[in-house]
């Protein structure tokens, strides 16, 4: 039970009139005295009795929600509060390390030492808007969801009622739409022949399956099924701290991709000019086998590929060097020439790899054949020359 008392003042029991008490004039004069949940006496005091009763009606209501959190617990800073938070998540490393940089360079300066509780919606807003002055909005977009993911968990374990960058009042800058403009094949054969022998089928199995510049570097030879005519995507080389090293593809989805005949004449050739890495001379797991590695015969670092051999064969095609010319452009091509011959949506995102058919329907939308002159086509088939002999009419 909940009350509110004045400290200035008591009760005489012999004539019940109301005095002043040994602390009138010092201190606060209202103080609001109540139990929190695990039955443990609390108490707040206020300078005016208007702010005391605000804080009963707030405080009443939280008890009675189920949402009452101790003003101490939120006194915690947020950078202790995200070293432990960090420090639980289950993350692989390269993962762990762009969450801890973004947590490092752009949260904790600015947050580190204000109190969880003391975070506000308006405080986060602000904030945004000087990161988006520097930043790409995408990028702002991380930034705000590693910082929410932190107090998400702190309103879970109670350091403070909701979490704020859950307010309708924050508001992330727009990102303009994802368009690019897809490679066409002579284009995709003029950077394929730029490239030194040993790389031209890695490209190629980008330009024609889609996968991702890791899981290039990473294909072996038992993951190629030519007689099935199937590409199994099951894992790509990571930069863990500096050094490539294999691991699961991005969100850990392993998959089968059609193997078209043009790729499986390119990975045919390489595999009788390039001999694939023998398994006892890797010394590592996830090696053996592998088709794509450098001269030193080890796996590949995209960070040497990209400046040393694919930007120098971009240039040799004609094609300026840029973040939308990197080899991820042959993915959008791949994925493009699939949609512009009618292959559906989901079987393209499955085929790339993706969490969600959505995400592959928005980057991908543009490219996308209009079905305008099928819709005309297919009413025009039922009521026209082919149709029914007669439609009725008004």
């Amino acid at each position: 039970m909940a009350s509110i008392s004045d400290r200035w003042h008591v009760t005489e029991r012999s004539s019940g009139r109301r005095v002043r008490s040994a602390r009138y004039g010092s201190g606060k004069r209202w103080q609001v005295r109540y139990r929190d949940p695990s039955g443990e006496s609390r108490n707040r005091s206020f300078d005016r009795k208007v702010e005391a009763e605000r804080f009963l009606l707030e405080l009443s209501a939280q008890l009675h929600r189920g949402d009452y959190v101790d003003p101490r617990r939120g006194r915690l800073p947020f950078e202790e509060y995200a070293e432990g938070w960090l420090g639980r998540q289950i993350l692989e490393p390269t993962s762990r390390g762009a969450v801890e940089l973004r947590l490092r360079v752009h949260v904790l300066p600015s947050w580190g030492h204000v109190p969880v509780a003391a975070i506000r919606p308006s405080g986060v807003q602000q904030w945004l808007r000087t990161l988006q002055e520097t930043l790409a909005p995408s990028y702002v977009r991380l930034i705000l969801t590693t910082f929410s993911a932190v107090l998400g968990a702190a309103a879970e374990d109670g350091l403070l009622a909701r979490n704020p960058c859950s307010s309708p009042a924050v508001r992330l800058p727009a990102s303009p739409p994802r368009r690019f403009a897809p490679w066409s094949a002579d284009q995709t054969v003029t950077v394929l022949d730029a490239l030194p022998g040993r790389y031209r089928a890695l490209a190629a199995t980008a330009a024609g399956c889609g996968l991702r510049q890791g899981e290039c570097f990473g294909l072996r030879v038992q993951d190629v099924d030519f007689l099935r005519g199937e590409l199994h995507v099951r894992q790509q080389i990571r930069l863990v701290s500096g050094t490539p090293t294999p691991a699961l593809p991005k969100y850990r989805r392993i998959r089968s991709v059609p193997l078209p005949e043009w790729l499986g004449r390119e990975l045919s050739a390489h595999i009788a000019s390039f001999e694939p890495l023998a398994g006892e001379t890797t010394n590592a797991p996830g090696l053996g086998g592998l088709l794509f590695y450098g001269r030193e015969r080890k796996p590949l670092n995209r960070n040497y590929f990209n400046s040393r051999i694919w930007k120098p064969a971009l240039v040799a095609a004609g094609i300026t060097p840029e973040r939308e010319t990197g080899m991820h452009a042959l993915r959008h091509s791949c994925a493009s020439t699939w949609l512009e011959h009618g292959v559906s949506i989901k079987a393209v995102s499955e085929y790339l790899g993706h969490a969600d058919p959505g995400f592959t329907l928005r980057v991908y939308t543009h490219v996308m054949p209009s079905s305008g002159e099928k819709a005309r086509a297919a009413i025009d088939k039922v009521f026209a020359g082919d149709g029914p002999a007669c439609v009725s009419r008004v």
